[in-house]
């Protein structure tokens, strides 16, 4: 996982790192951490529904993260981090409530469903190269 975790925020994906590799991951860290607060009520809450998910190479898998907030416009992203090497790697984000159909999922194998509590990633056609850290977050525009 990390190097070193300091504190926790609002939301599961928003965490504290003590230790970067290189600027250009702490840069990427503050531009995520400054718009997930930003977007972020102080009742806005996302946790996973499972800690740990297995699957078998060539079949799907599906991963869950209930959120709550009181806004209408929601976006929900998806990210995968493989590599205490490497930032977390985007994957998808997808509207909900108010924001329903609006979605960026540039991989076809990734798919996600939501409702007004929970996400949904599901990955089809598993590979080796799946098994990886994943976040889900919670983002409200102002």
């Amino acid at each position: 996982m990390f190097p070193s975790l300091c504190c926790s925020g609002r939301s599961e994906f928003i965490c504290c790192l003590c230790v970067f590799k290189n600027s250009k991951d702490m840069l990427l860290y503050l531009f995520l951490l400054l718009s997930h607060i930003l977007g972020l009520t102080a009742g806005d809450t996302i946790s996973p529904d499972q800690d740990q998910f297995t699957g078998t190479e060539g079949k799907s898998v599906t991963m869950k993260c209930n959120y709550q907030t009181d806004d209408t416009r929601i976006a929900l992203y998806w990210y995968k981090h493989d590599s205490d090497l490497q930032a977390p790697q985007f994957i998808l984000w997808k509207g909900a409530k108010d924001f329903t159909g609006a979605e960026h999922i540039p991989d076809k194998r990734y798919e996600s469903r939501t409702t007004e509590t929970s996400t949904e990633l599901i990955i089809t056609k598993l590979t080796l190269a799946d098994t990886a850290l994943y976040y889900c977050a919670l983002y409200t525009p102002q």
